[in-house]
């Protein structure tokens, strides 16, 4: 693809994460190369291919390609939006796959956003006891996130991936072309995350997400080094600890108060990046009195937030004692601490952190 004239390029990430050693392919009209990359990772004879019911098109040219290069396909469609996380719809996956004859030497092809990524990673972790994965992710946030690391799983009615696995994929293929169809709030969703790695990373990535014009996703060339420098950071992460016992809990900033307003006010009202937006305004507050994180961080951060269209304020409605009793809930916290993750400045995280319920109250009414 061109862009004025001039070329995008496209970018090659390793992971490099236990035994695992794979691709992420980052770049405009990935989507073509995949038949190819199937053959060289010799990934299987056949491809269960999962997709988000709403990226139906884009689900059949991947298709397509597969079958142009030998590969027998099995199209699985699920329902868009969270409610399709479930060990029935697992289940209902698992069963077509059994009748369709998918084996143990087989794959299965994840289509979509964060909730297919999830769902059919989870499938290829649990079937048969585990078959090859790979992820074509299609939208920002789970380009820059949730398509990397190997976190996989569904949701109960109690709480959000309370049963997964870690299983990490044969290779990722990241079209950015699809971006531009988009809808604005879903980008601001994903970019809530570029946000959290600016704050993770360094000055320099932080200085270039607070320079981001609106509207998303901007400029094809620079958008595709900053989804490369996301997946950089996260896959260097994981690489050291793939099992989230330490250094990878940094990946969680701004999720643990996110996903207490995401439950709170019942999964729906605020997407997964809005939550996040305001989870990491939360922590920055917290940061800035358990940590001496300067207060500019947090009003720098914000203004980012508000240019890109993501709350940084809560609805009146949403109870705190009830986002305090999922943040309770949440897979990192522990009987006695919510185990929060916060930053004194871009790049220097401080993890295992447990504020006192006030300080945590104080940073949630703030955001009324």
């Amino acid at each position: 693809m061109t862009t004025g004239g001039v070329p995008v390029p496209r970018h090659l990430v390793w992971g490099e994460i236990g035994a695992a050693r794979f691709p992420v392919c980052i770049g405009p009209g990935e989507i073509t190369n995949i038949g190819d990359l199937w053959i060289e990772r010799r990934v299987g004879d056949a491809a269960l291919v999962v997709f988000d019911g709403a990226v139906a098109a884009l689900a059949q040219a991947v298709e397509d390609r597969l079958r142009a290069a030998g590969v027998r396909v099995v199209p699985v469609a699920v329902p868009p939006g969270e409610p399709s996380k479930t060990l029935q719809e697992l289940e209902r996956i698992c069963r077509v796959a059994a009748q369709r004859g998918i084996r143990r030497t087989d794959a299965v092809v994840a289509i979509g956003g964060g909730v297919i990524g999830d769902l059919a990673g989870f499938v290829a972790a649990s079937y048969q006891r585990g078959i090859k994965l790979v992820h074509v992710p299609t939208t920002l946030l789970a380009m820059v996130d949730s398509a990397i690391g190997g976190k996989t799983g569904v949701d109960l009615p109690e709480a959000k991936n309370y049963v997964g696995a870690i299983w990490q994929p044969q290779f990722v293929v990241m079209d950015t072309d699809v971006l531009a169809g988009l809808p604005p709030r879903e980008l601001a969703c994903g970019f809530a995350e570029v946000v959290k790695y600016g704050l993770l990373d360094s000055y320099e990535l932080f200085a270039r997400v607070e320079a981001w014009p609106a509207p998303l996703p901007g400029e094809p060339g620079a958008l595709v080094e900053l989804i490369r420098d996301c997946v950089a950071h996260k896959l260097d992460v994981v690489r050291q600890d793939e099992r989230e016992q330490g250094l990878r809990a940094s990946l969680n900033l701004g999720h643990t108060v996110g996903h207490g307003i995401e439950a709170a006010a019942g999964y729906g009202r605020y997407h997964h990046g809005e939550a996040i937006s305001l989870g990491l305004l939360a922590a920055l507050r917290i940061g800035n009195e358990l940590c001496g994180a300067p207060v500019t961080w947090r009003s720098r951060t914000a203004a980012i937030l508000t240019r890109h269209g993501l709350p940084t304020q809560l609805a009146a409605d949403v109870p705190t004692d009830d986002i305090l009793d999922a943040m309770a809930r949440d897979k990192k916290a522990s009987a006695t601490s919510f185990n929060m993750v916060l930053v004194r400045e871009p790049g220097t995280v401080v993890l295992r952190q447990n504020p006192s319920r006030e300080l945590v109250v104080a940073a949630i009414e703030e955001l009324r």
